[in-house]
């Protein structure tokens, strides 16, 4: 069987940048849902510049030198261009986050080997966090979750020494914190510091992945004279109500098997598979910021028929697989960080039922990503499936509807 699913890089490239638009224009119906009846929306919009340097983890051969510079490819400089709004106290969520920013940026690296690394060009959504205000400082944590392009992926001939970057899109994760100094009324400057995860998810082999950190300063102009910081006050209450949700996942795993017969290993060297997952779960916010959520996943891997079989060979005998032998069955536990419309999602999983052939998704599996909310019940969202809390397995597009119970 024919188990060869491609995107189109253009299409590819087309869905990164519609979810990323589609995270920041939802979470710019802020200025217009649910206002206080009485304040008004002022919310201030920025522009912001960044240059950065630093050092990127030498957590792979090519990496560390194994190139065709023979050179540790162990530094980096990037720059950044983002756009920003400053919430005003105008909802009961800014006043949680302590009056947090967020935005769209447009984000590109160099790491001097343009010619088996890429010159890679990221669109993120971000989210920055006060976690203290002292006179003209502000004092900032900050993330950022977005999809990047233009990597120079492995070939096995034309670049077969990139094992860090399988595919030309990858995912960008990012965590920081800065200090901001308002300079003038309009103008400020920014001093901080990212560590950075770029990574495929396992949609492609092979994917080490690339991790970054340093240091960065930013220059930030307001379009319109920013609106004083409020005085924190008391929200009203959350909803404490317990709801179900009702999830649809789909995405792709790329394995290369590994086999003692030549004339069989061209034919396996390299296949994707679909996979998907039917999650149910329960759960109930505990805090303004946080909620618990555990369920069932309902899952299917296409790689196990190839994988009961390719076993089969490897030991000298015929094997067949059952449709059956697809599907499995887990159960999760895990957590989401709320802001506003935007949900950072953790899970950890745990099979029960699954048919056991070696190379199969590993039994105790991990979940991180993020969900936005398009309307009141209805979501889309990302996941990055892992293991052993590091290695990816596959991205998850998702679409799901929660219900309160």
């Amino acid at each position: 069987m024919n188990k060869e699913y491609r995107l189109a890089p253009k299409a590819c490239l087309l869905a990164l940048v519609a979810f990323n638009l589609l995270i920041v224009s939802t979470a710019g119906l802020v200025l217009a849902d649910e206002a206080s009846d009485s304040e008004e929306s002022k919310t201030t919009l920025f522009l912001r510049g960044a240059y950065q340097a630093g050092s990127v983890l030498g957590t792979n051969d090519f990496l560390n030198g194994e190139n065709a510079s023979g050179e540790p490819i162990d530094q980096f400089q990037a720059s950044r261009l983002e756009i920003g709004w400053q919430t005003d106290g105008s909802r009961d969520w800014h006043h949680v986050y302590n009056f947090p920013k967020y935005g769209i940026g447009l984000y590109g690296s160099d790491y001097k080997n343009g010619e088996e690394l890429g010159t890679p060009t990221s669109l993120y959504g971000f989210f920055e966090w006060p976690v203290a205000r002292k006179n003209k400082w502000t004092f900032n944590l900050g993330l950022a979750f977005g999809l990047t392009n233009n990597w120079k992926a492995y070939d096995p001939v034309s670049n077969p020494n990139n094992v860090a970057m399988g595919l030309g899109r990858s995912v960008h994760i990012e965590v920081g914190a800065n200090a901001e100094y308002q300079l003038a009324k309009r103008w400020a400057v920014i001093g901080g510091f990212t560590g950075t995860h770029f990574s495929n998810g396992g949609t492609q082999r092979p994917n080490h992945g690339l991790n970054q950190f340093g240091p960065m300063i930013y220059a930030k102009y307001s379009l319109s004279d920013p609106t004083a910081i409020p005085a924190l006050r008391e929200v009203g209450p959350y909803d404490s109500d317990w709801d179900l949700t009702v999830v649809g996942s789909v995405g792709k795993r790329n394995l290369t098997h590994r086999l003692a017969d030549p004339e069989l290993r061209d034919i396996y060297l390299n296949r994707n598979y679909l996979v998907g997952n039917l999650t149910f779960g329960v759960g109930r916010q505990f805090s303004h910021k946080l909620r618990y959520v555990f369920g069932l996943d309902f899952g299917y891997d296409e790689s196990v028929a190839d994988l009961i079989e390719l076993d089969g060979i490897n030991n000298g005998v015929n094997a067949e697989s059952d449709p059956i032998d697809n599907y499995e069955l887990a159960v999760f536990l895990g957590g989401e960080g709320i802001a506003n419309r935007t949900h950072l999602i953790v899970h950890l999983g745990y099979k029960l039922f699954y048919k056991d052939v070696e190379g199969r998704l590993p039994i105790f599996y991990q979940r991180l990503g993020v969900k936005q909310f398009v309307s009141e019940n209805w979501f889309v969202g990302l996941n990055v499936r892992f293991h052993e809390l590091g290695s990816a397995d596959n991205l998850e597009w998702n679409v799901g509807y929660t219900v309160g119970l």
